[in-house]
């Protein structure tokens, strides 16, 4: 075991580095997986066009999932530009965090067969509720108690804590549409990613936090 240094804090783990190429290898990971499982129709001997008509619905439930998956990779990218180090309460929110990551190949799996079943929306929604979740748990806990950060704007924090939480309450409502109407399920999960794709919630920062 390496030498403590002298007056380090008992729960300090240094820097993110480790911990940043920990989570881009998951997310590349999972992205990855999202593209192996669509279906090929190998061994079924159904010409391609069926085929093709039959992958529709997987198709649509990966692009869904990768806007999804970039989105989260980029928020949680740009939180690393403020947290400057970590500590064992922080990298298990983390790492809790990306427990859950790879099972959105799995959920969108499920999905694809089931893309109505309001069970199967809900699985996938509240997997990407618990990832948004942990992920703005993690960002509370360096922004407040853990002091993880450089010195920054108290409105800033405010307002950057509440839009980490925003997609997961969203996300609850989705799973709330899932059970009354199935296609408005599928659209909030088409719109909460084009928030930062296009740019808005850096607007609402940007804005609330002046």
């Amino acid at each position: 075991m390496a030498k403590q240094q002298k007056g380090a804090h008992p729960r300090s783990e240094g820097s993110t580095g480790r911990l940043q190429a920990l989570a881009d290898g998951v997310f590349a990971v999972a992205m990855t997986v999202l593209a192996l499982g669509l279906p090929t129709g190998a061994g079924t001997g159904h010409p391609v066009s069926s085929v093709l008509r039959a992958s529709g619905p997987h198709l649509l439930l990966y692009f869904i999932a990768m806007l999804a998956l970039g989105a989260q990779w980029f928020g949680h990218r740009n939180t690393y530009e403020y947290v400057r180090r970590t500590d064992h309460p922080h990298t298990w929110l983390s790492l809790a965090m990306l427990a859950f990551l790879p099972l959105v190949p799995w959920t969108v799996s499920v999905l694809a067969q089931h893309i109505t079943d309001p069970l199967a929306l809900t699985v996938f929604n509240a997997n990407l509720a618990i990832i948004t979740e942990l992920d703005a748990a993690a960002w509370w806990y360096a922004t407040g108690p853990g002091h993880l950060v450089d010195q920054l704007p108290v409105r800033f924090v405010k307002v950057s804590t509440l839009l980490a939480a925003f997609p997961a309450v969203a996300f609850g409502i989705a799973i709330g549409f899932a059970w009354l109407w199935p296609p408005a399920t599928l659209a909030l999960d088409v719109a909460l990613p084009l928030l930062p794709v296009t740019g808005l919630s850096y607007r609402i920062q940007y804005r609330f936090s002046k």
